[in-house]
């Protein structure tokens, strides 16, 4: 079997990254022939949020690639639907006729290849898929259960700091509010009392002159009149 595999398309990973790394566009790309049967895909759910990996036509060529991997590791011993859909695609590409000579060319190496061998072990591999990536699904769910429980738990510890730090901005400008209040009142309060202080000093400044001109006065006199 592996012998007639090599001589009809190559290792069983080989035409499905062919067909996966060229586009119609390519130069030197697999021929299209006639339109392609669907081929088994796995729909996985759909994030709620998208991330840019997941529309990077790069990154979802190596998801492709990675699930090829795993089918390939999954392929049971003698030749079923993964030989022959490896085989078509090693040919072209998937299309009715492909299927039909490799299913064709195969039974050569494997007289019990037959229909029901290729439906039965095609919705065998899918099946196999749908387990793997449910439970793989299922501990990347586990991990965004655990991630979001821990953003949580920030967002409640830096909501109870922000509401804190809230409390303490309102009576800062509260006690703010205040000082400033009682720096502008400070001339109301100062002024009558400046005033009354300027009142005194200059009414004693002029109580002390007049009693200091009395006092020349006398001292002219007395200069003056006794010998």
């Amino acid at each position: 079997m592996d012998e007639h595999i090599e001589q009809t398309g190559g290792g069983i990973l080989k035409g499905l990254k062919r067909i996966l790394f060229y586009s119609d566009q390519d130069k030197g790309g697999p021929p299209t022939q006639e339109p392609s049967l669907p081929t088994p895909v796995i729909r996985a759910p759909k994030p709620e949020t998208p991330f840019e990996s997941v529309t990077d036509p790069d990154a979802v060529k190596q998801m492709k690639l990675k699930v090829y991997q795993l089918l390939e590791q999954m392929n049971k011993p003698g030749v079923d639907f993964f030989e022959v859909w490896n085989a078509s695609v090693e040919m072209g590409g998937p299309t009715a006729s492909n299927i039909r000579s490799a299913y064709t060319s195969l039974r050569f190496a494997d007289s019990t290849l037959s229909k029901d061998k290729l439906l039965e072990s095609g919705r065998g591999y899918i099946s196999g898929l749908e387990t793997v990536i449910g439970k793989e699904s299922a501990k990347r769910e586990e991990e965004r259960k655990m991630l979001e429980a821990e953003m949580e738990r920030a967002g409640i510890s830096l909501s109870t700091e922000i509401g804190s730090l809230e409390k303490q901005i309102s009576e800062l400008q509260r006690t703010l509010t205040t000082k400033i209040a009682e720096r502008d009142s400070l001339n109301d309060r100062y002024s009558p009392k400046l005033a009354e202080i300027s009142f005194k000093i200059s009414h004693g400044r002029n109580s002390v002159q007049q009693v200091m001109d009395e006092m020349q006065h006398v001292l002219a006199v007395i200069q003056q009149e006794i010998k």
